[in-house]
This record gives C-alpha cells, structure tokens and sequence, in this order.
C-alpha cells in the first residue's frame, strides 16, 4: 500500500449547528467575488485588486483598525517568507447580519522558497502578488523590496507610520526566535532542503528589516 502525507486544515468558514447534526457554511466571499470580478484577473498583474482598493473596502469593515493593521502586517510577512499567491481571491471577507463585514482569517499562504535552485528558479524571479509603492512605480520583486516600500505605501494609503514601524519593528525582533520554534517542531524526517531553503532566504530579507530596526 502507498503512503502518502496529508494536510488536515480546519476551515474558518464552516460551524456546527447547535445540536451538532449540521455543519453550516459561513456567509463569505473573497475580494473578486467583492469587488464582482471575474477570478482571471485576481493577480494585480492582470487588472485585479492591489493593496490599496482593499485596504480602502476595509474601512467600512466593522474591525477597520483590526482588519486593516493585519491586512499590512500579512503583507510584511509573505515578502519575508516568499509568499507569491496572495491574490484577491486568497483575501476574503465575513458576511454579517445586516451586511456589516469583516476579514476572515488569513490562508492559501505558502512559501516559494523551496523551489528555488533546482529547478532554475532564481529568488529573482519571485513577486508578490500584489505591488508596495516605491518612487517610480509599483515594487513586486520580492528581492527588490525594501522596509522603505512598505513605510512609502502605508504613506500612500494613510496608514498610520507609527503603526507600519511597529510592524516592521516587531518583525525584526520575532523572526529569529520564529525560525527556531518552527525548526524545532517539525519531525525528524522533515526535508532538510526545504528548511535550508526557507530560513535562509527568510534570514537574508530579514536583514534588511534588522538594519534598520535591529532586535530589541
């Protein structure tokens, strides 16, 4: 018999009703279905929603300040792992009684870099999905990407710069200890290459936020 490994995910978007003999989907829709796009255009690339339309929908969220802090901090988070999948359709709101809405969990997050080398693939060719404002344009290589791009888009959307450093700042001071935990609580026989190839790059952009912010 083959053995395969499996991924067991609990999903956000089903509950149980209370007598536990239905399990009911949570009203939600992702930020195509919000924004009635079509899902071939979910990367920004190809016409799709980019961080400032959804940071600007998430004003009306009934969990703005929330929402809205999170959404950038996830954005830190897949340029330092290499996250290149987040489109509008991994990006998806709760819908509430009386047509209030709010974030949903983050998911679909997963790092490019075990990919890297074998195949041909250079972090070069990395991007994320969608573009940080830098001075001429839109910055989506993930090896081009800087702190000053999330300070110059937080910038642009009215973030609160206060808000953008402490994200960054926090980043810099967790992710070692993170990269550690992690190591540690995978089995045995985890592929060694894979987490060779995720900490090592997640270290090297790192550095750039360390630079700038160091560990406190």
């Amino acid at each position: 018999m083959m053995s395969f490994q499996k991924i067991a995910v609990e999903r956000f978007d089903r509950r149980w009703n209370t007598e536990r003999t239905v399990l009911l989907r949570l009203p939600q829709e992702d930020m195509c279905q919000t924004f009635g796009l079509p899902s071939s255009v979910k990367y920004e690339s190809d016409g799709g929603p980019g961080i400032a339309r959804i940071m600007a929908f998430l004003m009306g969220s009934s969990e703005a300040l929330r929402d809205r802090y999170d959404f950038m901090k996830l954005q830190v988070f897949q340029w330092l792992i290499g996250a290149t999948d987040g489109h509008a359709k991994n990006f998806s709101v709760f819908i509430q009684a009386g047509g209030s809405y709010r974030l949903t969990p983050f998911y679909d997050i997963i790092s490019a870099f075990p990919v890297l080398g074998g195949t041909g693939i250079h972090i070069s060719d990395l991007k994320l999905a969608m573009g940080l404002n830098a001075s001429k344009g839109k910055k989506m290589a993930i090896d081009k990407i800087y702190p000053r791009h999330f300070l110059a888009t937080a910038t642009v959307l009215r973030f609160p710069e206060v808000q953008m450093h402490e994200i960054l700042s926090d980043f810099a001071r967790m992710i070692p200890a993170a990269l550690d935990n992690v190591k540690t609580s995978l089995p045995t026989d985890f592929p060694e290459n894979v987490v060779t190839a995720v900490e090592t790059n997640v270290l090297r952009l790192h550095g750039r936020l360390s630079r700038e912010y160091g560990s406190k």
